[in-house]
């Protein structure tokens, strides 16, 4: 039996041990409950100690039994099925399961410290049970000791046996759904257009192939909330086999859907985070790739100062991250930095600020229509010294850039372009997307043709040679790199330089 004084030092043991687990759980909540994660913690934090000092004044064995229930509750419902089934298990089991065999997805994490606190309240179950434990007589410790133990090691086989295993059926009556899922209206317009011709391109071009393959073309809107209802219907009510899709506002809202439904989804996107390597995947030159590039570039037309007149979109900051770090390296300097706003239509006070800083170049890039309108104005002052990473492509006047030069997606089949051009005369070639839309319909045929699992093909897929060159990605990465190429604008129209 245990003396008075051990049953002192155990509880109250067991009580701080509650007390911290019950800090950890209130966190970990609080991404999921948000303030009413307050009120959980408080009642674990006042609960507890109640009952215990309840217990020790009066010898009430029911307010003893609460407070066991209350340390069961907490060891079973939020260290063993959220903190050890949730997250510990797919975090340390999964991560190993899906690097040794790509019949494991690698696990898809919520935020750091959501997944660090649920650890942590793994961890914390362990320490209330073992000091819960320690106010057991000990033949009943023993008896349960043993019960725990045998629990646990059919729990973690079990949890071994249940953790994430892809399993795939063929296509039902040999039909593949693809669903396209690009902005068609808005600013995006152009791109989006393309992108769906660039698609339909794709899928008129295959030839004896064992599925037939549908296409669900959706317009997404540019708006990302509103786009959300469109994916979630093309998922859930279309019921397709696989998404592709471009622009990453909304490649990052079809990632959720795409990883529930377990269907690969390749996007024309160059938020590299949307790649996880399970079942989304991007496919474009990187913002880095983009950057080295134009630097080296730059660099060997002797240039040294660089004004930099950029919008401030997600994109287009990844790009002007990336560039100043080459531009950096390369002992180039940043001459001049201004970010402004979509709604802005007046720059020449802008241009006026960047002249003074005496720039060798002038990078800018922008979305419709401040991107024409910066173009103009640039003329007006009579710069045409201008650079930029894929926005002259973009440009719905391009006559305004002649001459301008920028790093664009490679475009290795050039015969695809001239085809496209006849097929869709009044459509604009977005070398930024097409190729990149093209091969990303053709890996997931090809990945629906060899008869396994898409998402499992392209997890192991570490090549591919296409219309925008040689695609590779590396082992667990789900982005499919290439290299880009440098453009110009020649009499109106993008043209290819010699590399």
């Amino acid at each position: 039996m245990h003396s008075q004084n051990e049953i002192e030092r155990a509880g109250w043991r067991s009580v701080v041990a509650v007390a911290l687990t019950a800090v950890v759980i209130t966190f970990n909540h609080v991404f999921t409950l948000g303030s009413g994660a307050l009120v959980l913690g408080a009642a674990l934090l006042a609960v507890p100690p109640a009952l215990w000092i309840w217990f020790r004044r009066t010898g009430n064995r029911w307010a003893l039994a609460a407070y066991g229930i209350i340390n069961a509750w907490i060891v079973v419902g939020f260290g063993v099925i959220k903190g050890l089934w949730g997250i510990t298990l797919p975090i340390f089991a999964g991560t190993f399961l899906s690097s040794v065999s790509t019949a494991y997805p690698k696990p898809v994490f919520g935020a750091f410290g959501f997944e660090i606190s649920g650890v942590a309240m793994f961890l914390g179950s362990l320490f209330i049970l073992y000091y819960g434990l320690q106010l057991v007589p000990d033949r009943g410790r023993r008896v349960a000791l043993s019960g725990v133990a045998a629990i646990g090691v059919m729990a973690i086989l079990i949890a071994f046996a249940a953790l994430d295993r892809d399993v795939w059926r063929p296509p039902t009556q040999g039909v593949v759904k693809i669903g396209v899922i690009v902005p068609t209206t808005g600013p995006y317009a152009m791109l989006g257009n393309s992108f769906v011709k660039a698609v339909q391109m794709a899928r008129d071009d295959l030839r004896d192939k064992k599925y037939r393959y549908e296409l669900v073309i959706r317009d997404s809107g540019p708006d990302p909330e509103k786009a959300r209802q469109v994916i979630r219907r093309v998922v859930d009510d279309d019921q397709v086999d696989a998404i592709v899709g471009g622009i990453s506002l909304i490649g990052q809202e079809t990632k959720p859907y795409a990883t529930a439904a377990r269907i690969p989804h390749l996007c024309v996107c160059t938020v590299s985070w949307i790649g996880d390597g399970a079942y989304n995947f991007t496919n474009i030159p990187s913002p880095e790739a983009e950057g080295e590039l134009w630097a080296r570039e730059a660099q060997r037309r002797g240039i040294k100062r660089v004004a930099l007149l950029t919008q401030d979109y997600p994109s287009i900051n990844n790009h002007v991250t990336a560039l100043k770090v080459e531009v950096a390296r390369l002992g180039l300097t940043v001459a001049d930095e201004q970010r402004f706003d979509g709604s802005v239509r007046d720059f020449r006070s802008r241009i006026t600020r960047a002249a003074a800083s005496r720039p060798d170049v002038y990078y800018v890039e922008a979305l419709e229509p401040g991107l024409d309108l910066l173009g103009q104005q640039l003329g007006d002052a009579r710069i045409h010294n201008v650079s930029a990473v894929v926005a002259p492509s973009l440009s719905d006047k391009p006559a305004l850039f002649e001459g301008a030069w920028y790093t664009d997606s490679n475009l290795k089949d050039i015969g695809f372009k001239r085809r496209f051009e006849e097929k869709y005369p009044d459509t604009r070639f977005a070398t930024h997307m097409m190729p990149y839309a093209y091969d990303s319909v053709n890996m997931i045929v090809r990945a629906f043709e060899t008869g396994q699992n898409p998402a499992v093909y392209l997890r192991n897929l570490r090549r591919y040679d296409g219309t925008a060159g040689l695609l590779t990605k590396a082992p667990t990465s789900g982005n499919f790199a290439s290299r880009p190429a440098v453009w110009t604008i020649a009499s109106g129209k993008p043209a290819l330089l010699n590399q």
